[in-house]
Order: structure tokens, then C-alpha cells, then sequence
């Protein structure tokens, strides 16, 4: 494309963030999944803002760029999110299967070698939880939603594995039976915090069967075994991708944990990754929800001009940057109330956690339609013509 016209789209593309950019809407939250016995104490206050960089890298244009991005993750019994302003407003807003409201950004062209930016910022309280769980619990609703879905094998199967012979035969090594779900919970918890080591390499073994075979992980691979036994043994649940502000030594990063269902009690929050006072209890206020669910929280879609640019070359055209950028208040109680854990707790020791590097989004480009494409062309040829009168008046007037 040449440069007179890259420009007029370059500063069309600024306009549209600057003036757009600082608005302010009202705080928006999502739906709550809050268990009813959940008793969240001293809750920490933080402050984060996600920054969204779309890069083209290619030598032409990318058109009608499309990012979908997870903006709130369901509300929990320690993690309250809001998002409190936009650098650009959402084209759309809709739930997906899992709950996460996602939003729809749209920009109509990104010119070769240049970026856009999305910018979001959030208010987040984040608290210690233990749960006050019954004594005994009645049967499943079998026909109900969440027993449905999160038990379904065929969801995340590629992960979670859920009815494979190898889960099958955990479990029955491990489940007696007259045990109650959260007793089968607790069990399946303890075998994979005694069998599974962290592969400190961050060389993820990618599901639940492969974690099983090598009793090696990381953070997500813990959640999917976990995951998939709890499912196998006819116990929903469900995985939570998140950020924990702190690791035990005051480093951040991106980690994955799991919430199970229980009759009477609903959600309960379980960290396998970080092994025992982690099940049905969170011992930190670190730990916050940014999306449900195995999937990617930014997907973009582009369409390319084949003309330009070889279908291989398109698939890598867009480069996805983010980062997030935490801080933290001073906690709301000055002191933290006693309570007594269910089950005995391990003192507080630095926790694995993953580098933001080691979460990648999810890109796609498609050729342009007939009509798009040959509007573009007659833009070039448009532009071609001009351009030589141009040249021809000034070589020859």
C-alpha cells in the first residue's frame, strides 16, 4: 500500500483511540456464583489495568480486525471484580457457556507495521475463604445445569479427559464407597497433591491423562487431572484462570486453580497446585478470577488481502501483546479474625506461579470476501492513477 494513504488510515485509527480514550462509564460487574456458605475474611483492595496491544507485523494492511476479550470472570466468594473505565467502548457485550462476559472490539483497518491499543481499568477485592460445609449433603440434582455441563465428558475433553480408563482407575483406587462429594473431594485433592510434582521447567504436560502418566505439571495441569477426576467421580467442576498478586515471597503472575459443586454448599475454591490449606479454603487474599473456563480471554480475528499476502504470512500478520499492572491497597480489617480450618493447614511457603510469556491468545485470519477485496483494489487503482497525475504534472508543468 503506499505511504500517503497508510497515513490518513494511521491517524484515523489515533483519532479514534484518543477521543475515544478516558471516558469513564459506570462500574460494571458481572453474575454472581457465591456460595452461601462461604465466610470471606480480610479482604485486600487492588487497583489493575489490562493493556491490549494488537500489532500488525506484515507489510500490508490487516482489515476488520475483531478482538473478543474476556472483560469479568463470574463473581466468587474471594474475588470481586468491576471494571471501572475503557480506553474504547465495547461494540457488543454477551455471557459465554462458562459465564464470562465478553466484549467485542472492532477496528475497520490496522496499516502495515503499526499497532492499536485497548486499555482496561479495574477495581478488584480479593479474600482469605473458608467455607462452613455441611454435615451431610442430599443427592445431586442430576437435571440441573451445572450437573449437566460440568460433567459432561465431551467438555474440554482434550484437557480434562474426564471417563478415561487411566482417571476411572484412580479414582476407584482412591474413593470408598459411602463417602459423601466433599469427602471424595478432599480424597481426589490429596492424591494429586501427594502425586504430582511442579515441573519447575514450566513445560506444560497439556491434560489431565498425560499429568497422570508423568505425575509431572504445572499449574493448569494440576487443574485439569483435578478436574477430570472430580468429573469422572460424577462431581461438577469447573476451572478458574487467574492472577495471584502474591506467590508467598511477593511475586505476581498468572495461575490456575479449581472450584467443585457441592448440594447446599454451591462453588468451592481449591488450589491442588498449591497442596494443602488449599482445599475448600483459600489462606491469602492473592488470589483473583480474570476468566472461566479452558479457553483463550483474547481471541482476534482479522480478514487480509490474498493479493498481498500469502494465507501462511496472514496467519502470523497480527501479534497480541497484554500485560497487567497491579496495586494493591492496604487491607480493609486491620486484623485477620481467627477461624479454624477444616483441614490442617501446611505453614505459608512461595507457590509456583507462571511468567504472563507463558499464556498465549488466540489469533485467526481470513481472506477477504469478493466485495471487500474489490473495493480495495479499486482503492489502489484509484490511488495509482492519482498518484501518476501527480507525477506527471510535476515533471512536466
Amino acid at each position: 500500500m503506499p505511504k500517503k494513504p497508510l497515513a490518513i488510515a494511521t491517524i484515523t485509527v489515533s483519532l479514534a483511540i484518543c477521543l475515544t480514550g478516558g471516558q469513564t462509564w459506570a462500574a460494571v460487574s458481572n453474575l454472581s456464583i457465591a456460595s452461601p456458605v462461604a465466610n470471606p475474611t480480610l479482604p485486600a483492595q487492588y487497583n489493575y489495568t489490562q493493556a491490549i496491544t494488537l500489532s500488525n507485523t506484515s507489510n500490508a494492511p490487516a482489515y476488520d480486525i475483531t478482538a473478543a476479550v474476556v472483560l469479568l470472570a463470574p463473581e466468587t466468594s474471594y474475588s470481586e471484580v468491576e471494571l471501572v473505565s475503557q480506553s474504547m467502548p465495547a461494540q457488543s457485550l454477551h455471557h459465554d457457556q462458562y459465564g464470562n462476559l465478553i466484549g467485542t472490539f472492532t477496528w475497520s483497518e490496522i496499516p502495515a507495521h503499526h499497532s492499536v491499543s485497548l486499555t482496561l481499568d479495574y477495581q478488584a477485592l480479593s479474600s482469605d475463604v473458608t467455607y462452613h460445609l455441611p454435615v451431610s449433603y442430599p443427592p445431586y440434582n442430576v437435571h440441573s445445569r451445572n450437573y449437566q455441563f460440568y460433567t459432561n465428558p465431551r467438555l474440554e475433553s482434550a484437557q480434562v479427559d474426564t471417563n478415561s480408563p487411566i482417571l476411572k482407575r484412580i479414582d476407584e483406587g482412591i474413593l470408598k464407597p459411602g463417602e459423601n462429594p466433599e469427602q471424595k473431594a478432599h480424597a481426589i485433592f490429596q492424591w494429586v497433591v501427594h502425586n504430582i510434582h511442579y515441573n519447575y521447567s514450566l513445560q506444560a504436560s497439556g491434560s489431565a491423562v498425560a499429568t497422570a502418566q508423568s505425575h509431572l505439571g504445572i499449574c493448569s495441569d494440576f487443574a485439569d487431572l483435578y478436574i477430570g477426576l472430580l468429573r469422572t467421580a460424577k462431581i461438577p467442576a469447573r476451572f478458574v484462570g487467574g492472577y495471584v498478586t502474591s506467590n508467598g515471597s511477593g511475586q505476581g503472575g498468572f495461575h490456575q486453580w479449581v472450584e467443585f459443586y457441592l448440594p447446599k454448599a454451591g462453588w468451592i475454591a481449591a488450589d491442588p497446585t498449591w497442596g494443602n490449606g488449599y482445599f475448600a479454603q483459600l489462606q491469602d487474599h492473592w488470589h483473583i478470577g480474570l476468566y472461566d473456563g479452558i479457553r483463550k480471554d483474547i481471541t482476534v480475528d482479522w480478514n487480509y488481502n490474498p493479493g498481498t499476502l500469502s494465507a501462511q504470512k496472514a496467519s502470523t500478520q497480527i501479534r497480541i501483546l497484554y500485560h497487567y499492572h497491579f496495586q494493591k491497597h492496604e487491607p480493609i480489617s486491620p486484623l485477620k479474625p481467627p477461624f479454624v480450618t477444616k483441614h490442617p493447614a501446611k505453614t505459608t511457603k512461595v507457590r509456583p506461579i507462571l511468567d504472563p510469556k507463558a499464556i498465549s491468545p488466540k489469533a485467526h485470519g481470513v481472506p477477504l470476501g469478493f466485495w471487500p477485496q474489490l473495493w480495495i483494489n479499486f482503492k489502489g487503482w484509484i490511488y495509482t492513477l492519482i498518484h501518476g497525475i501527480s507525477l506527471w504534472i510535476r515533471t512536466y508543468v
